[in-house]
């Protein structure tokens, strides 16, 4: 009860809050609180100057007593809780009062006053009451120059403002940009880029996603104008340092060379070319194929007339066009270097202001284009070149140059009907079109749809199939890029918050470390952005184009009708309502989205586990590696289509834009498996192209109700056994069998039939079946001759049972010469029974001696 009465009968002189409130006005000289409160001096105005001048003289800065700041109540305020004191800077006008009263030793700050300043006192960089110098650093990143955001030293009062308030976009007294730790930065007012983190892309086109059909061929065009977009936005802030070939990101501050700037563009590159490359490739490889083919059809319809020679050198020039396949792959480097040489010399003119950016993005792609083209053809010339010596080698044999023909005209190298290499290629559409082949699927008419449209997505606005209808409901909020500086700078959809923002309707907070936090709340174009220290900035927007026209109506009705009754303003907006959505409701200039960009690395720490659901599509475009290691099972489940595309370009360059080691190779795709894998393609078919397959395995067994293998030639070599089993029939059709039985293979190239060459027995067993009559019968050769030619050894036929019947329709002839031993043979005819010889004309035997029994 002591303090309730202490309270209830307080004294009457002597206490905190007994004397007059005495505030005042003060200006902030230091913050550096040795008990770290959050205390600062405050030369207060009157108090602790001197009119007459000599003010720091009397009292320097280390006299003023230590000011106490109160803090608002939306925190906890209690041991260790709340919000961190000390924000406070020198220079800052603050407001407050004395604890003591008149004693003036007990300063309390209050807040701070936004006041209007003269642009000479902010230049000088001084203190306002008391003109002294303020000491450097001043950490005001809200005003440092953008060329020198890096630095601490930097005299950022060079960007003095008019006031101390927090400069705002869509002002109107204060429209100048300020630095990189204001809402209203340099950033803001140009376009979204890798130099730019603070707006999201906003290219012409939309930028492409990945397609596992058509590959990189299938958005080469988008995509270079994408990257040459983002090039030449991102050179545009680019200042040259006192390093030579080193610039410094006004934007973000980061340092780059011309190598880093043109990185993506020279990895994208290597991989057009190595897909052309592959289609080369693929084209030559059949063309070889094709004249092996015919060499196989032309020596089994003219067997033993064509000369060995001109087949040798047939097969000495299909070795030649194969051997080129692999000499393609080593110009690569030769390839990027010419449309990259190009952009360089575009890059260096924009840096050193000889051209526009917008100059420069439209002859960087063509550029690029225009090397493409060319160097395809000069492939395709270098390869005629090769073909022009098969011609040569291959000119004795029919043929064979009809096939060169057919692949020089275009009809197989990329597309039935492509004239490639009779007339060249027209432009870049003509050779993505030759490219592209959507192959048809299995016997039910399948296709790869999804790879068809060609895709992409804006910031904010996500995925579309780049139709003109859906093209144009995006275009009715995204805006464009604009042309120059001024009214025709960018209208995109953050530009359209940015630039037209009410200044009445805006809440900014900046910090020392040059992050902000800016709330806009004009309607119909609602957004938060927050920006990070490193530049990462997040974007969220709610935009309406009818809530905003409507907004912006009643703004300038009220204006210049001030006189009007709410009534008659309610009645004027539905009219403008009706005729500004043509009397639909239609509301399709309607998004809600958010938007991240990192302007550094972005990494992640997740302890327990990590789920999303995204209702529509999820895109990732990574322009360097991507690795994915998983410890435990991974499940991939897909409801439509799989479609992968992999190139296998060597990276041109690292990171930092410097060459990379094999940049020249094509690389190998691997896939390895450490376990057992199982693939099933349920009810469909299961198709495979490739010039070449390799299978290596202990064991291979192949289970199939149909099995057809068609090809020119077909070798099995087996080091124990072959065994072959038919449960109907066995068939070989071919012009010419050979078989070499415990012999090495001879030249096959003989004469037409069966050839066997047997070092050993050939022994043949026939009984009867129950299925066919008895005996069996062996039928040979009724329409022409039969030869058997035995050795020393000699022949013998034995007929267990039954009989032997010789039926001779002509002449029957044995002639016995001589035996073994070399001395005249004999002819024994045995007979256990009876022996009848039939002759219906003359009966000549003819010998020396003649018995009779």
């Amino acid at each position: 009860m002591q303090t309730v009465e202490g309270i209830l009968n307080e004294p009457k002189t002597n206490f905190v809050g007994k004397d007059g409130f005495y505030w005042w006005v003060g200006e902030v000289e230091d913050t550096e609180d040795p008990m770290e409160l959050g205390r600062c001096k405050v030369r207060v105005l009157g108090y602790y100057t001197n009119h007459r001048g000599g003010t720091t003289a009397d009292l320097p800065t280390e006299e003023l007593p230590w000011a106490t700041v109160l803090q608002h109540t939306c925190q906890a305020g209690n041991d260790a809780q709340g919000e961190s004191s000390g924000q406070l800077q020198p220079g800052a006008i603050v407001m407050g009062f004395f604890m003591d009263g008149e004693d003036a030793q007990m300063p309390i700050v209050i807040g701070v006053l936004r006041v209007q300043k003269s642009l000479e006192s902010g230049k000088e960089h001084i203190f306002a009451f008391t003109g002294e110098q303020i000491d450097e650093p001043v950490i005001n990143p809200a005003l440092r120059e953008p060329a020198g955001s890096n630095s601490n030293t930097f005299d950022n009062k060079n960007n003095a403002s008019s006031g101390n308030n927090v400069k705002l976009t869509g002002s109107k007294t204060q429209p100048e940009p300020a630095g990189p730790g204001s809402p209203n930065n340099i950033g803001v007012h140009i376009s979204g880029s890798s130099g730019n983190p603070l707006k999201g892309r906003n290219p012409e086109n939309p930028i492409p996603t990945a397609n596992g059909v058509g590959g990189p061929w299938k958005s080469v065009e988008a995509k270079l104008g994408y990257l040459m977009e983002d090039l030449a936005d991102t050179s545009s802030t680019l200042v040259a340092t006192d390093d030579s070939g080193n610039f410094i990101d006004i934007v973000s501050g980061k340092v780059t060379t011309l190598e880093k700037l043109t990185r993506k563009l020279k990895n994208f590159i290597g991989a057009i070319f190595t897909q052309i490359i592959s289609g080369i490739r693929e084209s030559t490889s059949q063309l070889s194929n094709q004249l092996g083919g015919f060499l196989q059809q032309l020596l089994g319809a003219i067997f033993g007339s064509v000369p060995f020679q001109a087949k040798a050198e047939v097969q000495k020039a299909i070795t030649s066009l194969l051997s080129s396949l692999c000499a393609i792959d080593s110009q690569i480097a030769d390839f990027i270097n010419d449309p990259i040489n190009t952009i360089n010399n575009l890059l260096q003119s924009l840096l050193d202001g000889a051209i526009s950016k917008a100059e420069m993005a439209l002859q960087g792609v063509q550029a690029v284009i225009d090397s493409i083209v060319c160097n395809v053809e000069n492939v395709i010339a270098d390869l005629k070149k090769v073909i022009s010596g098969i011609k040569t080698t291959t000119a004795a044999i029919d043929g064979v140059q009809d096939i060169i023909k057919s692949w020089e005209s275009g009809n197989t190298i990329f597309e039935p009907g492509a004239d490639l290499m009779k007339n060249g290629i027209a432009g870049l559409t003509g050779l993505v079109a030759l490219f592209i082949n959507f192959n048809t699927g299995d016997d039910c008419d399948r296709s790869p749809n999804g790879g068809k449209a060609d895709n992409g997505f804006y910031p904010l606005f996500g995925v579309t199939s780049c139709t003109p209808e859906e093209l144009a409901n995006i275009n009715k909020i995204r805006g464009s890029r604009g042309s120059c500086a001024g009214e025709s700078a960018g209208t995109g959809v953050l530009d359209q918050i940015f630039t037209k923002a009410d200044p009445y309707l805006q809440v900014a907070r900046t910090f020392v470390n040059g992050g902000y936090d800016h709330h806009i709340g004009t309607p119909g174009r609602q957004a938060h952005v927050v920006k990070e220290p490193s530049g990462t900035t997040h974007s969220s927007v709610n935009i309406n184009n009818n809530t905003y026209a409507e907004y912006v109506y009643m703004k300038e009705l009220k204006k210049t009708n001030p006189d009007l009754t709410p009534e008659e303003r309610s009645t004027r907006l539905e009219a403008y309502k009706k005729s500004n959505r043509g009397n639909t409701k239609d509301d399709t200039g309607n998004l809600v989205a958010d938007h991240s960009t990192y302007a550094g690395n972005h990494t992640m720490d997740v302890i327990g586990d990590e789920c999303s659901n995204i209702d529509g599509d999820k895109v990732i475009n990574v322009e360097g590696d991507y690795r994915l290691k998983i410890t435990g099972d991974m499940h991939l489940e897909v409801g439509g289509g799989f479609f992968m595309d992999a190139v296998g370009a060597a990276k041109q360059v690292d990171k930092n834009g410097k060459d990379a080691e094999d940049k020249a190779k094509v690389q190998k795709h691997t896939i390895t498996f450490n376990s057992d894998l199982d693939m099933n393609v349920k009810g469909s078919k299961f198709e495979m192209q490739t010039s070449k397959i390799v299978f290596a395995a202990k064991k291979l067994f192949q289970t199939v109700d149909h099995c057809e293998y068609e090809g020119d030639l077909f070798n099995v070599a087996m080091t124990k056994e072959i065994d072959f089993a038919a449960g109907v029939n066995m068939a070989i059709t071919t012009p010419n069998l050979f078989n070499y039985i415990n012999q090495p293979v001879d030249d096959k190239a003989k004469e037409p039939g069966i050839t066997t060459i047997c070092a050993g027995s050939v022994k043949t067993d026939i009984i009867p079946c129950q299925n066919t009559p008895v005996p069996p019968i062996i039928t040979t050769n009724k329409e022409g001759p039969m030869s058997t030619t035995v050795g020393s050894t000699g022949m013998d036929t034995e007929v267990l049972s039954g009989g032997h019947y010789v039926t001779v329709a002509g002449v029957s002839k044995h002639t016995v010469n001589k035996d073994s031993n070399g001395a005249g043979g004999d002819i024994n005819i045995s007979a256990k029974r009876n022996m009848t010889t039939d002759v219906t004309q003359t009966y000549r035997v003819t010998a020396k001696t003649i018995f009779l029994n």
